[in-house]
């Protein structure tokens, strides 16, 4: 199979192996290893190894480890055999859903689902025998050959690895997109052997979770969108949360790359000074290599594309544009592939999703808005005559007053429901018309009942959906689906 390289680069004289320049850079030239044997950095045939969790990512390294040779055994305290079996039909691999003593197990490594803590009896001891816990990310890490670019942060981590893999195809590459949006790493790096004998590229969305158990990985570009509270429940504050996704960095040198945000004060305390760092913010920026200025974005000082050719609304969406813009333009793709994709680009599902308009009133789906920094991206994407849907699980946030501002000034209405709802009721009631429902469809209900021509239906929760629903994904489904039982409704009114 053939394999674009990026222009100029000298042309391989080894294809068993992958040449990419990087800003004038070789940052990898490998030989893509079986796996079977020893692979790089892997498991040597034969180990055992224990994989916690049989979720995507869990059975993603199960299949991965499989195939490389590895004893597996997975263990989920929370599925039956049954449903494990559904979707892992490998006999070799053993299958315990309980009744198990941690110590008796044979395994020496332990490979860690995301979202499953320390705390748990098998990690424990684990950890006190010092036997290595590992992250999916990790483990596949190890086998691929290809160069990764890692893409992190609170808010628009899947929309910038979108917008990267698909500047990448535009320019001609072979490029997986996976971990924590879609396909897991593990399984893009199983079905990255079938193109042998060259490697396509990696471009891998993680997670604070997936980056906490990290050991040898060393992303090629590593990007740094943004820190906000989240996840609060799980870190015992800001700091330990951004301390998780730095993990990512820990085993890069001069040979990568690191984007990130000029304007989050975090990322900028952790790379000030760096070398090999590439900053994006929304005011222009020294090193920077896309600006936004004059409601236009330049590439190196030079106008690229107005502003009002862009699809997706909101300010913060422009960060996220400069942000895969950089990246795209590391990896030499040229400025034609890039602006196509800018230019096309009309987000993901459940961010800041247009469902419908109906009499004049346009509804939002954002569920993927799970904090406060989110939903205050969505609001400011708007002018005035907003009716807000905010509520789920609020994941121990304090941080909800930080809305006020924006709710006086912006919003009409708001409706709030689910375990957060009351609390979030007490706490801007006074401001605007606040009214509560403890189910997510009579919330979203009242919203369509109060719209007006004109206004703005916004479900932007800033919480977690895990007290009435399994993700993000199923409540902006939900709402979506209501939404068109509306517009059916109207159209035959």
């Amino acid at each position: 199979m053939d394999y674009r390289y990026p222009p100029g680069a000298a042309e391989p004289v080894d294809l068993q192996g992958v040449v990419v320049i990087l800003a004038s850079k070789t940052i990898l030239s490998t030989t893509a290893p079986e796996l079977s044997g020893t692979p790089r950095g892997g498991y040597a045939q034969g180990q055992e190894v224990l994989v916690l969790g049989a979720a995507r990512s869990g059975l993603a390294v199960c299949r991965l480890l499989h195939a490389a040779g590895s004893h597996v055994t997975v263990v989920d305290d929370r599925k039956t055999r049954e449903e494990i079996t559904r979707t892992l039909d490998i006999p070799d691999i053993a299958i315990i859903t309980e009744g198990y003593v941690p110590y008796k197990l044979k395994a020496r490594v332990l490979v860690l689902s995301p979202g499953i803590p320390d705390t748990h009896p098998l990690v424990t001891s684990f950890l006190e025998q010092g036997l290595p816990v590992l992250s999916e990310v990790e483990v596949a890490g190890r086998f691929t050959s290809a160069p990764v670019i890692a893409v992190t942060g609170s808010n628009g981590k899947s929309t910038v690895t979108t917008m990267i893999h698909q500047m990448m195809a535009a320019g001609g590459f072979r490029s997986f997109l996976g971990g924590n949006i879609g396909v897991p790493f593990a399984d893009n790096v199983l079905e990255e052997r079938k193109l042998k004998p060259v490697s396509p590229v990696q471009v891998v969305e993680v997670s604070s979770f997936q980056a906490e158990r990290l050991d040898r990985f060393k992303p090629d570009v590593a990007v740094f969108l943004n820190l906000s509270p989240d996840h609060l429940d799980r870190y015992p504050g800001m700091e330990a949360y951004g301390q998780a996704k730095l993990e990512l960095v820990k085993n890069m040198d001069e040979t990568g790359w690191i984007v990130y945000n000029r304007d989050d004060s975090f990322f900028h305390t952790a790379f000030k000074g760096q070398e090999n760092t590439v900053p994006f913010a929304s005011e222009p920026t020294e090193g920077s290599l896309f600006t936004c200025e004059n409601g236009w974005i330049l590439r190196q000082g030079e106008r690229l594309l107005p502003l009002s050719e862009l699809t997706l609304p909101g300010s913060h969406n422009v960060l996220n544009f400069l942000a895969s813009a950089s990246v795209a333009h590391l990896m030499d793709i040229p400025a034609s592939a890039i602006t196509l994709v800018l230019r096309r680009f009309e987000g993901l599902p459940h961010r800041l999703e247009l469902i419908a308009e109906i009499d004049g009133v346009r509804y939002y789906n954002d569920s993927k808005a799970t904090n406060v920094a989110s939903t205050r991206a969505a609001l400011a994407s708007f002018d005035s005559s907003i009716i807000l849907i905010l509520g789920g699980s609020d994941k121990g946030a304090t941080d909800y007053p930080e809305l006020t501002n924006q709710i006086t000034s912006r919003v009409k209405r708001l409706v709030t429901y689910g375990q957060a709802g009351l609390r979030l009721m007490g706490i801007f009631q006074g401001l605007v018309p606040v009214h509560f429902e403890r189910e997510f469809a009579a919330a979203v209900e009242d919203a369509h009942q109060a719209g007006e021509p004109g206004d703005v239906v916004l479900l932007a929760p800033a919480c977690a959906s895990f007290d009435q629903f399994t993700s993000f994904e199923e409540r902006g489904d939900t709402f979506r689906r209501l939404v068109l039982a509306y517009q059916r409704e109207a159209a035959h009114a």
